[in-house]
């Protein structure tokens, strides 16, 4: 009978020792996991952030200084509203500028493209094929990493 009572107590620590052990790897697994998907994602950011500088014919610095410019632009409008009719009048100006300076590069690549015969040639900044296959494995990256 104590045998079988030590035999017990036995199994039960060596379940109970199995289970913590499990549960402490599956918690650093996730860990693990989530710090590699961050990662992943802020390549991704990182890349995508080139690309639209590469498009917009700027280097990545003048693309972040032309955009800090445009939020600093945003932040100061903001500011200076004093009250929600104020701030929602900002917002809504923003975004119909935003909807006009859209509507303006389409129209231009739109005339451009139909005006060939005038030797107007349609502008494009190219994306280097190393940069797209890179934003293709950062993509499949994070689409792995983010499960």
């Amino acid at each position: 009978m104590r045998g079988s009572l030590i035999g017990v107590v036995i199994i039960m620590t060596v379940i109970g020792v199995t289970a913590h052990e499990f549960m402490e790897w599956k918690s650093a697994e996730s860990e693990r996991r989530d710090a590699v998907c961050k990662t992943a994602q802020q390549h991704m950011e990182t890349l995508e952030i080139q690309a639209r500088a590469m498009a917009a014919g700027l280097s990545v610095e003048g693309y972040a200084e032309a955009e800090k410019a445009e939020v600093g632009k945003l932040v100061s409008a903001l500011d200076t509203a004093t009250n929600d009719a104020e701030v929602e009048a900002v917002i809504d100006a923003h975004a119909a500028e935003l909807k006009t300076q859209d509507a303006a590069t389409d129209a231009e690549l739109k005339n451009q493209g139909s005006q060939q015969f005038l030797e107007q040639q349609l502008k494009k900044q190219r994306i280097p094929t190393d940069i797209k296959q890179e934003i293709k494995r950062a993509e499949k990256a994070v689409a792995d990493a983010c499960v």
